[in-house]
């Protein structure tokens, strides 16, 4: 079924009998966003909802689902048959598409939380490794001497002490995290697009 043809179906139907979206909406309980979404094809209407969007708008639910008028006042079982599994798919795919966009985008801010806490390790990580940062100074670390002139202090430093294995993991964990998290979105996205 054409969501589009479908959408404008609706729209029609709901103009001939002089209801706004809100008006059609409110007989649904829905959203006048949810009846917009229907009639300009970006949605479909959830199964349950078929049979009382067919009596608000006065029509049967074939020809709601078929998306035109009917001549004839019986269909034959084959014609019903496939009118209600081509609903079905249609409400299962528009299902399936929520669900997936929802999981993109919880691997999207996967992603982002990589990148928001990998890179200040990763960062470090190198630098350590290239014996750029000598070691984080603790209070520990200061000692205070008192002189005449007032205290004086002495900081030490000493080597890191994290072996290129900590490194080694420091680095590619968030690395790998991120690198299968973008693919995974790819793939969601893909196939969120061949669902439409």
């Amino acid at each position: 079924m054409d969501n589009e043809r479908f959408g404008a179906f609706i729209a029609q139907l709901r103009k001939d009998l002089g209801l706004t979206q809100k008006e059609l909406a409110d007989k649904l309980n829905v959203t006048d966003k949810a009846v917009s979404k229907w009639e300009t094809g970006k949605g479909f209407p959830d199964v349950k909802l078929l049979e009382p969007l067919a009596q608000a708008l006065g029509i049967s639910l074939v020809e709601l689902i078929q998306g035109k008028r009917q001549e004839a006042d019986t269909l034959t079982v084959a014609e019903a048959d496939a009118a209600v599994s081509q609903a079905m798919g249609q409400s299962e795919k528009t299902t399936a598409r929520r669900y997936l966009r929802l999981f993109r985008w919880c691997l999207t801010a996967v992603c982002g939380l990589c990148l928001l806490f990998g890179w200040p390790l990763i960062t470090y990580a190198v630098l350590v490794l290239k014996g750029s940062v000598i070691s984080v100074i603790s209070t520990k670390d200061l000692g205070v001497i008192g002189g005449a002139d007032g205290p004086t202090a002495i900081i030490t430093a000493s080597a890191p002490t994290n072996t290129p294995l900590d490194m080694f993991l420091l680095v590619t964990i968030p690395l790998l995290l991120l690198i299968v998290c973008i693919v995974m979105a790819v793939k969601v996205w893909r196939l969120e697009k061949k669902l439409k």
